[in-house]
């Protein structure tokens, strides 16, 4: 069609392939939806693990203490935390976790905290399980969950090599667990900073756990050991949830500094 000047004058696309390209867009943006409901609806809070330094030196041979802290404000109608499993992973050829003791984080009234460790460095794990007996409610705040001993090898390279701790688990008084959101801590090795060897580390479930659980002995006090005792809030919605795990990591680095002042 032309004007009446001569020029030409284009009408509505009539290309199949345009039509095609926004049904596949709306259908993702569908799928994309309802995926987000879906995983809202199971986990319902977000539970925030950091350890107190994300980055800190150590030459061969040399052992250093990582404190590991937990924040979580339970679940969806006032869920709170009753079992916690903290996992750290390492590649073992440049460490070694020596010890694991547990923080008060789960303490409360009317309740102990029972524990139980295992340490397999063949696998470059190291696990701390801690469950409420009862479980009384769980519990909600911030703070220490645990301490890590750790030594560097004593033929280890220059370079950096990380401590995961995604692999934990956070059990709640209702049917959901919380999804976990952690930081991992980077170890520079004689100042290094080119990063070291990976390592492929086995599934933790399948892995034999050390004894049996075990109600004595006192826990690891620090100066980020105590609870805030926080009231659980009401459970997210979509756009909050999502927003929570996009920006965990922001999060927990303002934690850490505020543990820090």
């Amino acid at each position: 069609m032309t004007s009446a000047d001569g020029d030409r004058v284009h009408g509505p696309s009539s290309d199949p392939r345009r039509a095609v390209a926004v049904i596949v867009v709306a259908v993702v943006l569908s799928f994309a939806s309802i995926t987000a409901v879906a995983s809202v609806a199971a986990i319902d809070q977000v539970a925030f693990v950091s350890p107190d330094r994300t980055e800190l030196e150590a030459d061969p041979g040399e052992t250093v203490e990582i404190t590991v802290a937990l924040e979580s404000r339970g679940g969806h109608g006032g869920e709170g935390v009753t079992a916690v499993a903290l996992i750290a992973q390492y590649n073992p050829d440049y460490l070694t976790v020596t010890d694991i003791e547990r923080g008060p984080w789960l303490e409360g009234e009317d309740t102990e905290v029972e524990t139980r460790s295992t340490l397999a460095d063949e696998a470059g794990t190291a696990i701390i399980e801690q469950r409420r007996e009862p479980a009384a409610g769980g519990t909600t705040g911030s703070g220490t969950i645990a301490t890590l001993t750790v030594r560097v090898a004593a033929d280890a390279p220059t370079g950096t090599t990380p401590i995961s701790f995604g692999e934990s688990t956070v059990s709640l008084t209702g049917d959901y667990p919380p999804a976990v959101v952690d930081e991992s801590a980077t170890v520079a090795i004689a100042g290094g900073n080119e990063s070291l060897g990976s390592f492929d580390h086995p599934d933790p479930d399948g892995l034999e756990r050390d004894g049996e659980f075990d109600s004595s002995g006192d826990a690891e006090e620090t100066d980020a050991a105590a609870s805030d005792g926080g009231a659980p809030v009401p459970g997210m919605t979509v756009g909050a949830a999502l927003a929570a795990l996009a920006l965990g990591t922001a999060a927990l680095a303002v934690a850490r500094d505020r543990r820090r002042g």
